[in-house]
């Protein structure tokens, strides 16, 4: 085996082999019986992908906080700033339908894999979420060894009869789970009710539900990119906006080189439906804005890659409301014409984007008001519906009023 290549796995199918020459520095070759390429950011092609290519996808897979690159980086032995040595060592599970391998190991390529795992005890699993700021992912639970992107902690599990399990042969995991953010309050309601409202809009987003093992509450959020049928799971390939377009994570914010939504709206008249997905981005953008999620940059988007050849937008994800946490930002990921406050989007700014991402200001108009009158009832409505659940309503209920008074505002500015 050679410590540094990699066999890099597609669906189970070894595609390309990545490689760390003596400098540090990665490189990336397809085999010439590659079908598929990994991303839009690395067609396939006979070249020799150099380190600046291979930053923004390969680095995207694994997690940005310091502190847990620090600690998977001391618990195996590697620089935590070192991507390829991290990807060998935790990048058999990764997002979409990669994996990483020793050149010589034998993987049987598999479309399904059989629903396995250990269940985990609320006593156990109590213990795994309160060790997760020193154990990221759950690294070292029963030699778990997976990536995820992201700052937050969490972990990813699979669903087993309703139960949280810790994956077992190579079954895929199946759910994220995310704690409490320590420090801002309610993170875990704020997500939930995020996401139950973007689905009561009508917007594709993904599956959460907010479950307790004890006295430890968790946001458990459905995998779009695994099909759980019966006892099989099934990966499904996708890339994030970033990783797509060549960004690396550090520069994920529009001000800090990251993608604006020029770029991702360009980006889009690459999927199988590009009118179906640039209008599906347009009512989520339009939606962050109403609830005041101002973290909606290029790694909270993404592209999927279903079996038959078709590229789409990914459903939502990673939605909060963050504008009610007065100690976050008031800037936006990516800026709305020419501004980035959110409290100062004025109709001329809707126009310049517009005119920047090649959309029909009148559709779009209309689109956003309708999405105001619709939200409006609809934020009550999900209100309403969580009050009569065990569900913490405080944040909720400091959510509802600035949607309210954003909304009202916005309506007023068009009528004027």
């Amino acid at each position: 085996m050679d410590n540094k290549q990699l066999s890099v796995r597609l669906y189970g199918s070894p595609v390309g082999i990545l490689e760390q020459d003596r400098h540090g520095q990665m490189h990336f070759t397809y085999l010439d019986t590659a079908a598929h390429p990994l991303s839009l950011s690395l067609p396939l092609s006979k070249k020799d992908y150099d380190n600046s290519d291979c930053v923004s996808f390969f680095g995207g897979l694994l997690p940005e906080s310091d502190n847990a690159r620090k600690l998977l980086g001391k618990k195996f032995g590697v620089s935590p700033n070192n991507t390829f040595s991290l990807l060998r060592e935790i990048g058999q599970d990764c997002a979409g339908a990669i994996s990483f391998h020793p050149t010589d190991e034998s993987v049987r390529p598999h479309e399904d894999f059989d629903l396995e795992g250990r269940l985990l005890s609320d006593e156990e699993l109590v213990t795994y979420i309160d060790e997760l700021p020193a154990k990221p992912l759950f690294i070292g639970v029963d030699d778990l060894r997976l990536s995820l992107a992201g700052v937050q902690d969490k972990a990813a599990v699979c669903l087993i009869d309703g139960q949280i399990a810790i994956p077992q042969h190579g079954c895929p995991t199946t759910h994220i789970l995310k704690p409490a953010i320590e420090h801002f309050a309610g993170t875990i309601e704020n997500e939930y009710f995020c996401m139950k409202l973007a689905k009561r809009m009508g917007l594709s987003a993904a599956d959460v539900e907010i479950r307790k093992a004890k006295d430890i509450q968790y946001l458990l959020v459905k995998r779009y990119d695994r099909i759980i049928s019966g006892n099989q799971i099934r990966r499904i390939h996708q890339e994030d906006f970033c990783q797509a377009l060549t960004v690396p994570t550090v520069h994920k914010y529009q001000n800090e080189g990251g993608p604006s939504f020029k770029q991702c709206f360009d980006l889009l008249r690459q999927t199988s439906t590009p009118v179906v997905d640039r209008t599906r981005l347009a009512q989520i953008m339009i939606f962050n804005y109403l609830i005041g999620n101002n973290d909606a940059h290029g790694k909270n988007f993404s592209l999927l890659y279903l079996p038959n050849d078709t590229i789409q937008l990914a459903p939502l994800y990673d939605v909060l409301s963050t504008r009610i946490y007065g100690e976050l930002t008031k800037k936006m990921a990516m800026k709305i014409g020419s501004t980035y406050d959110l409290d100062f989007v004025e109709p001329r700014h809707w126009q310049q984007l517009c005119q920047d991402i090649g959309y029909s200001y009148p559709l779009f108009r209309e689109t956003l008001l309708s999405q105001i009158e619709a939200i409006l009832k609809a934020a009550r409505e999900e209100r309403d519906f969580l009050q009569d659940s065990s569900c913490n309503m405080t944040v909720i209920d400091n959510i509802v009023p600035f949607i309210d008074k954003h909304c009202t505002r916005a309506l007023k500015r068009f009528k004027a």
